[in-house]
């Protein structure tokens, strides 16, 4: 049945609230290409946002889900376009490229799939697991999973620490992490740096920033650079008034004191960067890549620095209160929306940014519907790596 179909039928039988609960659940099913420029409460990417943009003290929302990102495919089904390490789909070997058809015989859903009981206003663990069907090329497989029942704020950053490995390359050692979440909490950033601690003995590194999420620090940058020379630059195309120009800063990197005591990881490190690398992930790549010992592999990003609002102005999507979560949700329904405000105005060291993007040194094409028994992206950036240690 189509979504918007589905969704008509599904308000004119429960109230509003149980409606924006359930729709909440959608947060892990985003499409991989661009963000649309308008968001409303029946867009999936309304719900990425609001998993890492809850305002503190408040706990985003858990969910039931499989750890896949996943977008329409074209002959039904829902294509797997990331695997969160660690999570059900990844460790029952569910991988990019594979779509999946059917969930204990019924057709795969990724709202009420997992959450039968979203009618009903409760969303608790799924009790049992279940039994996937998925299609990989012309072959059609099937797996047992158990669902995880936590916020995708969560699923993201523990997936970060779950992603890290090393491994051996010839006579050489090469590590590993994929970056899924950024965040700017304290805790976050130590947890980061004690996880490269133990990558300092590697002779490189692959840093994978494709499906990655959230808001830059400096500390991210100061990980992987020894001092902050030739840092970027943020600044507004003509003659703004200093408060816009420090808001801009703010919200894309905000200055803090620089760490020496920090031991930075000073080796080659290849970048893999896609369309799906966005906003502070985008500016991370940008900023490593000015150092010879960096190259970015994979395929150009889109340039997304700019954000959602409502009603003119800046806006948290959703607190974790019914009431705040229905007001929302009410907005978007009677005609209101998010609508994408693209950062045109912003510059990166004197340069437009948005739209525009990174463009790797590297390409290496790798389509979200492909097949594939590897990763050819992430192998060119090993084969960058071998080439130059």
């Amino acid at each position: 049945m189509n979504t918007r179909l589905f969704v008509s039928r599904l308000l004119g039988r429960f109230s509003i609230c149980v409606f924006a609960a359930a729709f909440l659940l959608l947060g892990a099913n985003y499409s991989a290409a661009a963000d649309p420029e308008s968001l409303t409460s029946l867009d999936t990417a309304f719900y990425r946002v609001q998993s890492f943009d809850t305002k503190a003290g408040a706990k985003p929302l858990a969910i039931n889900h499989l750890g896949i990102e996943t977008k329409q495919a074209a002959d039904g089904g829902y294509l797997i376009t990331a695997a969160l390490e660690g999570y059900p789909a990844h460790a029952a070997g569910l991988e990019r490229g594979d779509i999946v058809l059917r969930i204990d015989g019924a057709d795969f859903h990724p709202l009420l799939s997992l959450n039968s009981h979203a009618a009903e206003s409760q969303f608790r663990p799924h009790s049992a697991p279940a039994e996937l069907t998925y299609r990989r090329g012309a072959t059609v497989l099937t797996a047992r999973v158990e669902p995880v029942f936590e916020s995708l704020y969560d699923s993201y950053r523990s997936a970060t620490l779950n992603s890290v490995l090393s491994f051996a390359a010839g006579n050489k050692v090469i590590g590993y992490v994929r970056l899924w979440a950024l965040t700017r909490e304290t805790g976050d950033l130590v947890t980061l740096s004690q996880l490269l601690q133990s990558l300092h003995d590697t002779d490189g590194i692959v840093l994978d920033l494709r499906n990655s999420y959230g808001y830059l620090a400096s500390e991210h940058i100061d990980l992987f650079r020894a001092s902050r020379s030739d840092f970027l630059s943020i600044s507004l195309v003509g003659k703004p008034n200093s408060n816009a120009i420090e808001h801009e800063r703010n919200r894309l990197l905000p200055a803090r004191q620089r760490d020496d005591t920090l031991r930075a990881y000073r080796k080659p490190i290849a970048i893999l960067i896609d369309s799906s690398t966005r906003g502070a992930a985008e500016l991370l790549a940008y900023q490593l890549a000015k150092l010879d010992r960096v190259t970015t592999v994979g395929e150009p990003t889109l340039g997304r620095l700019g954000s959602y609002q409502r009603d003119g102005g800046v806006e948290t999507l959703v607190e974790n209160s019914v009431e705040n979560l229905e007001n929302n949700l009410n907005k978007s329904l009677d005609g209101g929306s998010l609508d994408y405000s693209a950062a045109d105005r912003v510059l990166i060291d004197g340069n437009v940014f948005e739209g525009i993007g990174v463009k790797p040194k590297r390409k290496a094409p790798f389509p979200f519907e492909t097949v594939s028994r590897g990763d050819p992206q992430f192998q060119v950036a090993v084969n960058v790596l071998m080439g130059v240690i």
